[in-house]
């Protein structure tokens, strides 16, 4: 009879296939990878491995599902605060998204986007995680101004994009080897000038 395997010890293994996944991606390169490198990189069988996931690409997807989770997570712990901490721990956000982001992981979005225009399934996961996450921030911003902390004309939309952009191109700029402290006040600086000029005034 065969051991009941629990939900924890699924993700448990799911975890060391992803980390693996992220560091044999990182190393390299998405297309050089192969799926049998991972399950040795993870110590799993190759039989394990594809009761996870059935493919590189599958894997990928699964990175990009467990970095939209954690912006949720970050955004939450942001936008919870009162109007007059928004801004300050609004300028946070960029170093304590990266704190809390597995290590690798940016190297590898980078490396997937490389690799998209010659792998139509990559680009289509690429394209679908980044509308996910336009609308996680879209949905944030809503909720800010419903709180009356942001203005009701705000076009969230593009707001949302810039954001989104302003933060990939910090982390690129951060691979090519900007220093970190530079990075982080970037962010703080320019984050602080949106949302001070997108902030609801009171009227006496």
């Amino acid at each position: 009879m065969c051991p009941k395997v629990t939900s924890q010890h699924r993700e448990e293994i799911r975890g060391r296939i992803l980390q693996s996944a992220i560091e044999c991606f990182s190393k390299n390169g998405f297309d050089r990878t192969r799926m049998d490198e991972i399950s040795l990189s993870a110590d799993v069988s190759k039989g394990t491995l594809y009761n996870y996931f059935n493919s590189k690409e599958d894997l990928f997807h699964a990175l990009c599902d467990d970095s939209l989770e954690l912006l949720k997570i970050q955004l939450d712990k942001l936008f919870i605060s009162s109007k007059n901490d928004l801004i300050s721990n609004a300028e946070l956000f960029y170093e304590n998204f990266q704190k809390i982001q597995k290590a690798g992981t940016t190297e590898v979005f980078f490396e997937a986007i490389s690799e998209s225009p010659r792998n139509p399934k990559l680009q289509e996961i690429l394209f679908r995680h980044r509308m996910k996450i336009f609308k996680v921030v879209e949905n944030y911003l809503q909720l800010q101004i419903e709180k009356g902390f942001l203005r009701g004309d705000t076009n969230i939309e593009f707001v949302a994009s810039g954001l989104v952009s302003l933060f990939d191109g910090i982390s690129a700029g951060s691979l090519l080897g900007m220093p970190e402290e530079f990075n982080k006040k970037v962010w703080a600086v320019t984050i602080r000038t949106i949302l001070s000029t997108l902030q609801k005034h009171q009227t006496n």
